[in-house]
């Protein structure tokens, strides 16, 4: 029977997580920080992005369950192959079983988050005063982050890689899971996301999520092909299960 002890701490989980996804996690950073800089001083880049935000109003839930699996899945997963079929095959590509499961969650994925933004530019207002930014980044990713978003994507993750068995999946997770695999999973996603996250609520409100999609597209890619193992699939957090098969 599987210990569900793991051989490391949670902390030094989460130390070796995010050394690995540093150079992921320092180019979305950059990349953020670009962002609000041409918003905020290229009139050519603030009045199409203004237009993307227009266009992203109107049309709200729409955009985000459309938009953000192809940000999140589909453009990813297409390089991916892309890139194997033109390059060395050192990495293995999500199997295509697995895509609806995929883009489903992030189609859903992508209403709430913009639910979210919704909902706090509601609750704070729109503006980015250093009192709003506080609050909206501490909800996001204290509450929102750590109470939901990813233990619902630790489960789903370990469901998909078990076989889409509920008993595999549950035996895999243990009893101590939210010790074991969230808190980890809970500071490499402040490291990578946090500054990202400034600058999205930096941004007007049909921005948002826009630009996290953006965000979301090209850490997908830079995890993809600078930190995973030959033979390893992309597609959502570690397990105990791809550590043994890389």
């Amino acid at each position: 029977m599987r210990s569900e002890e793991p051989n490391d701490s949670p902390m030094t989980q989460a130390m070796a997580a995010a050394k690995a996804n540093l150079v992921p996690a320092a180019f979305l950073w950059a990349t953020a920080i670009a962002i609000i800089v041409l918003y905020s001083f290229v009139p050519s880049v603030k009045e199409a992005l203004d237009k993307l935000a227009d266009f992203k109003s109107r049309h709200s839930y729409t955009f985000a369950g459309i938009s953000t699996p192809i940000f999140a899945v589909l453009l990813p997963l297409s390089i991916q192959r892309l890139a194997r079929m033109l390059g060395p095959k050192s990495i293995e590509p999500e199997p295509l079983l697995n895509v609806p499961l995929l883009v489903g969650f992030w189609a859903y994925r992508g209403a709430e988050i913009n639910a979210l933004y919704d909902l706090q530019a509601w609750a704070w207002g729109e503006g980015n005063a250093w009192w709003q930014l506080t609050l909206k980044v501490l909800i996001d990713q204290g509450g929102y982050v750590m109470c939901w978003a990813i233990p619902t994507m630790i489960v789903l993750f370990v469901f998909k890689d078990y076989g889409y068995s509920i008993s595999r999946a549950r035996a895999e997770l243990g009893r101590h899971w939210f010790r074991n695999r969230c808190v980890p999973m809970f500071f490499v996603n402040w490291m990578v996301w946090l500054p990202a996250v400034v600058v999205i609520y930096s941004l007007p409100v049909g921005l948002q999520l826009p630009v996290m999609n953006i965000n979301v597209c090209l850490f997908m890619l830079l995890v993809m092909f600078a930190t995973k193992k030959p033979g390893e699939p992309m597609g959502g957090p570690p397990t105990r299960k791809r550590a043994a098969e890389g």
